[in-house]
């Protein structure tokens, strides 16, 4: 068995001026697969348990998923949030800290429209409503480029910065635009974070890599069709 980790960036309706409008998924979208996976059976599993499962340990559901979100968009909280929740599911969502509350702001410089950002209390309820919280650094760089000092800080200060607003532990990491190598990876481990995801296309399986863990893209152009056959057929 291999579970499928979605990764999902805004929750919304594509804006005029966006560059890269594959990464809007409209909420009728989301509804309609979040509605698929329950109607097949699957599960949201706690991030942990895909941590034990890749060590060799069984899962207590039959039909594991994970769905997680990069970046930390408001929209995840506005236009996902409910959703999920109407459904029972929970998400793993990776917020990089340097954008928390702001308005109108861009974290990719290559993308020309403007989002707004999760505040801390959206994150604080979201937290406090059974879904969990991960990093995606502070200022959304790619970590591969970085020197180690600077990337020793985003590391470490944005899990401290989460951690001060749920007053949990922040075990998960996921790399901004999928950029890492060995040192970035030692360096993530040696921040205390357990595992850390990256945007390989393919889903988890026992033995892999707890700092290279796999996932499934889902974009604004993905049918049903296609979305389903990411779930049963993508390895």
């Amino acid at each position: 068995m291999k579970i499928p980790v979605l990764y999902y960036h805004k929750i919304d309706y594509p804006k005029k001026d966006a560059v890269y409008k594959g990464l809007y998924v409209t909420p009728k979208q989301f509804e309609r697969q979040v509605a698929l996976l329950k109607l097949f059976g699957y599960d949201t599993v706690n991030p942990k348990e895909i941590l034990s499962f890749v060590l060799g340990h069984k899962l207590p559901v039959k039909k594991p998923l994970l769905i997680t979100f990069d970046d930390g968009y408001e929209n995840n909280y506005l236009n996902a949030y409910p959703i999920l929740k109407d459904a029972g599911f929970s998400s793993l969502i990776f917020i990089s800290t340097g954008f928390i509350g702001k308005k109108n702001a861009i974290s990719d410089e290559r993308e020309k429209a403007k989002e707004n950002f999760l505040n801390k209390s959206e994150i604080k309820e979201m937290f406090e409503s059974g879904f969990f919280i991960g990093s995606h650094g502070i200022n959304h760089y790619f970590l591969d480029r970085l020197e180690e000092g600077v990337l020793i800080g985003e590391l470490i200060a944005s899990k401290a910065y989460l951690e001060n607003i749920t007053g949990a532990p922040v075990d998960f990491f996921s790399y901004p635009f999928g950029a890492y190598n060995a040192k970035v990876m030692r360096a993530v481990k040696n921040a205390g974070y357990t595992g850390a995801f990256t945007t390989e296309k393919g889903k988890v399986g026992s033995g892999d890599n707890s700092y290279e863990l796999k996932r499934i893209p889902v974009n604004g152009y993905n049918n049903i069709f296609n979305f389903l056959y990411k779930i049963f057929f993508l390895q």
